[in-house]
């Protein structure tokens, strides 16, 4: 073999192991730059940016905190209890659809409650907020998938 096609080999192999590394650091301090907030602390957040964004009252804004604080509580419970469920075993689809059944269950309580807390017109615009949000969580789903 020709001398500089073995240099051209070993750059290549130098330049792709600099890449995968570089790759590797730049994901784990994605990881990293996550705020890990308490439960009450991101209905605090979560409560204060609906405020700005739907003009609520202060009796408004404590209910729905309330509301997120007791939401995010029992979602961290279910959190907890699939991540044990799944390390022991593979779910069945039973088990799968009593999980996402209970999650709907959930948003359709946290929506009556919403109802009872928001007039029309800022509810109308919760729901908007929400599909936004769920556009923005499924587009960056997607760009992730194809990556």
């Amino acid at each position: 073999m020709d001398i500089t096609f073995k240099f051209k080999i070993m750059k290549m192999w130098i330049l792709a192991t600099t890449m995968m590394v570089a790759v590797a650091a730049n994901a784990q301090d994605k990881k990293h730059q996550r705020e890990h907030f308490t439960t009450e602390q991101r209905a605090e957040l979560k409560a204060k940016k609906m405020t700005l964004a739907l003009d609520l009252n202060e009796k408004q804004q404590k209910e729905v905190q309330k509301l997120f604080v007791e939401n995010g509580r029992t979602q961290d419970e279910y959190i907890k209890q699939y991540r044990e469920k799944q390390t022991v075993k593979k779910l069945s689809t039973d088990e799968k659809f009593e999980i996402k059944s209970r999650i709907l269950d959930k948003r359709i309580a946290m929506n009556n409650n919403m109802k009872k807390i928001l007039n029309e017109k800022q509810f109308e615009k919760y729901e908007q907020m929400k599909a936004n949000e769920h556009h923005k969580v499924s587009k960056k789903a997607g760009a992730t998938q194809k990556s």
